[in-house]
C-alpha cells in the first residue's frame, strides 16, 4: 500500500513537470513576433532594435531610426496576434530623450526603459 502511493506520487510529479514543460514552450513559441516586427539593432543607434517586456506581460516596442511602434500581444478568437496601440518618434530634450507621446525613454546596453517598464532586446529574450 506505502509502495503504490510512493509510486503515485512519484508519477503525478512526474507528469506534472512535463506538463509544465511542454506548456512553457508552447508559451514561448506562441509569443514571438513575425518577422516583419523584428528589427535588427544598430551600432549607430541604441535605440534600434525589437523590444520584448522583461515579463511575459505582452507588451513590445518596434523601433526603426527613431520611430518607434508600441504593441499589445491580443487574443482575436482562438490565436493571439500583435497589435499595434501607438506610433511615436523619439526626440532628444534637455534630459535626455522623450518620445513625442511624452513617454521617457533610454536605452543601458541591451534595456530599453520606456516609461519606468523595461524591455529587452528580442535576440536576448529569446535566450532566456
Amino acid at each position: 500500500m506505502k509502495k503504490t502511493k510512493i509510486i503515485s506520487l512519484i508519477l503525478f510529479i512526474g507528469v506534472i513537470l512535463i506538463l509544465t514543460s511542454c506548456l512553457t514552450g508552447f508559451f514561448k513559441r506562441n509569443y514571438l513576433p513575425s518577422e516583419e516586427l523584428i528589427i535588427a539593432p544598430d551600432p549607430d543607434n541604441s535605440f534600434q532594435g525589437t523590444w520584448m517586456s522583461v515579463l511575459p506581460d505582452g507588451f513590445m516596442h518596434v523601433i526603426n531610426g527613431m520611430n518607434g511602434e508600441w504593441y499589445a500581444r491580443m487574443k482575436r478568437g482562438d490565436t493571439f496576434i500583435w497589435e499595434k496601440r501607438i506610433v511615436y518618434t523619439i526626440e532628444e530634450n534637455d534630459n535626455g530623450y522623450i518620445t513625442s507621446n511624452n513617454w521617457p525613454i533610454s536605452v543601458n546596453n541591451d534595456t530599453l526603459t520606456v516609461e519606468g517598464m523595461q524591455y529587452i532586446r528580442y535576440d536576448r529574450w529569446i535566450e532566456k
